[in-house]
């Protein structure tokens, strides 16, 4: 591969250790945190769509890919270490469709505009829920560490 293909790959990862650090600062507790009124969109409902957005564009590529996976239920209980293992999972098999698009002059099967806007579309969605997810901390009395604050930009660090 290119020393760019290489970036590319490496921007996905880095956008996946970014969802780690905020995971691995959180406390079981804080799964369950939400400013929703009816009780929606805690924390850990939106860390298990971040995944379940994954698997479904998985399936969309080749379903047998996840066949020994499922996604996770909102009546399912989320745990870190569930959370951890199933993001972890799926960013693997996203660096292999990305690698498998790069190799495929950008086509990917199931995203018509090509492997990189399916890199920013992933980007795009999952800094979406982690904003959201830090303000819900945030707004819940969660104290952030400096790690959360200011660790997620450090993408030469992360």
């Amino acid at each position: 591969m290119s020393p760019l293909e290489l970036q590319v790959i490496d921007t996905w990862y880095i956008n996946h250790r970014t969802n780690l650090k905020l995971i691995d600062q959180l406390t079981e507790e804080a799964l369950s945190l939400t400013t929703s009124k009816r009780g929606g969109g805690t924390v850990g409902h939106q860390l298990a769509h971040i995944y379940n957005v994954r698997f479904w564009r998985l399936e969309k590529y080749d379903k047998t890919w996840v066949s020994g996976l499922h996604t996770i239920k909102a009546a399912d209980e989320k745990t870190l270490d569930l959370l951890r293992k199933y993001h972890a999972t799926s960013a693997d098999l996203i660096g292999q469709l990305i690698r498998n698009g790069l190799e495929q002059d950008g086509l990917v099967k199931g995203f018509s505009r090509g492997v990189v806007p399916l890199l920013g579309y992933f980007i795009h969605h999952e800094a979406h829920h982690r904003g959201n997810i830090l303000l819900t901390l945030k707004l819940c009395g969660f104290k952030l560490p400096d790690e959360l604050k200011y660790g997620i930009w450090e993408w030469n660090k992360i």
